[in-house]
């Protein structure tokens, strides 16, 4: 049967391969803009992903970065240092802000760290890390924006001295800048005090996050992935809405063109039914007849959807590295399962009509 539907179905070639273009299309249409809206809530968190930080220090009830305000004494870091399986504790500033130049503005975290210490950029692609006065941009952020090494750029209102650049730090939604510890608190007026405090373990991250929370009153003791994941569902939920909307419409729009190429598929094709229908084929064995084709169709149509969604990403990601397509497991569960249920239903509904074929019509010539 498998062999009889699948050369049935390629049959006539240019239909079978605008069927399955037009799934394929749909298919790429959704892939993508899920891809746009995973790769946007992982980049908001990608200062936290990108972090040497085995574990972040907040204040107790803080669980994110974005839109949330967390205080916890500096001094804290000396303390946390000293307990068993942590290897270093270094205190970090945090604040939202935008960053300015005459020619534009990106909405900004604004990251206060000590020099030379594991809170700063990861990388720096051009200049040097910030002294006093001084701040390092995202390399994307300054593209965009006009600005190179030595300009000067407003931040917390105040005017900074561009340093260094660095790398990945840009997403559609924002930037990230650093300043030093000391310059930032001082723009803060926050003397003596700390947003978060990175630590770095030497053995369960887990452990040591409930043996600082048992150790230090008020704060919130968290480990990498679970502060990541914490990120990126606030995210989610407070700036990626439109996004959101937009991948999950696209979807419904992929499956319903899937569901009317298949039905007008499985239509067009009465006739030749109709002569395996008078060569003895029962209603069980259309059935499978037709449920076959669809889901040849599905399968061609899903891998090059998935194919030409990571030759996009990587288009995209050449032309707008702001822009990050990230083709998630399962978002391509999800298409998947939604095509060939789609699939099914777009095929099984025009099945009342092939049912009904009278294999005689078949060899009557046309009036």
């Amino acid at each position: 049967m498998v062999p009889v539907a699948r050369r049935m179905l390629f049959t006539d070639r240019r239909r079978a391969l605008l069927g399955v273009a037009g799934v394929a299309i749909a298919l790429v249409m959704a892939l993508t803009l899920d891809g746009i809206f995973a790769g946007t809530t992982r980049q908001v968190s990608r200062y936290i992903d990108t972090s040497p930080a085995d574990v972040f220090v907040s204040q107790e009830g803080v669980r994110t970065i974005h839109m949330a305000i967390s205080v916890v004494p500096a001094a804290a870091a000396d303390e946390i240092s000293t307990l068993p399986g942590v290897d270093w504790a270094e205190p970090i500033l945090f604040s939202s802000d935008a960053l300015r130049v005459p020619g534009g503005r990106r909405p900004s975290y604004v990251i206060g760290y000590q020099p030379g210490g594991r809170g700063g950029p990861q990388i720096l692609t051009e200049g040097r890390s910030p002294g006093s006065g001084e701040i390092v941009v995202d390399d994307s952020a300054a593209t965009a924006l006009g600005i190179v090494l030595g300009d000067e750029v407003e931040v917390l209102g105040r005017t900074w001295l561009v340093s260094g650049l660095t790398s990945g730090m840009t997403s559609i939604v924002n930037t990230s800048v650093y300043v030093t510890f000391d310059d930032l608190a001082a723009a803060l007026g926050s003397q003596g005090a700390a947003s978060y405090i990175l630590i770095g373990t030497e053995g369960d991250p887990d452990t040591v996050a409930d043996r600082i929370e048992a150790a230090i009153p008020g704060v919130e003791s968290q480990t990498r992935p679970r502060f990541s994941a914490e990120e990126r569902s606030v995210v989610r939920e407070m700036s990626t809405d439109l996004l959101s909307i937009m991948s999950f419409a696209a979807l419904l729009v992929g499956l319903a063109v899937i569901g009317l190429v298949l039905y007008a598929t499985v239509l067009s094709r009465l006739r030749d039914i109709g002569v395996m229908k008078a060569l003895g084929l029962g209603r069980s064995g259309v059935t499978r007849l037709v449920l076959i084709q669809g889901l040849w169709t599905v399968t061609i149509a899903f891998v090059l959807a998935v194919a030409a969604t990571f030759g996009i990403g990587a288009v995209v990601a050449a032309i707008a590295p702001d822009i990050d397509v990230v083709v998630e497991t399962a978002s391509l569960l999800r298409a998947g399962a939604g095509s060939v249920l789609v699939a099914a239903i777009g095929v099984i509904i025009p099945l009342i009509k092939v049912w009904r074929v009278d294999p005689a019509t078949v060899f009557r010539s046309p009036s």
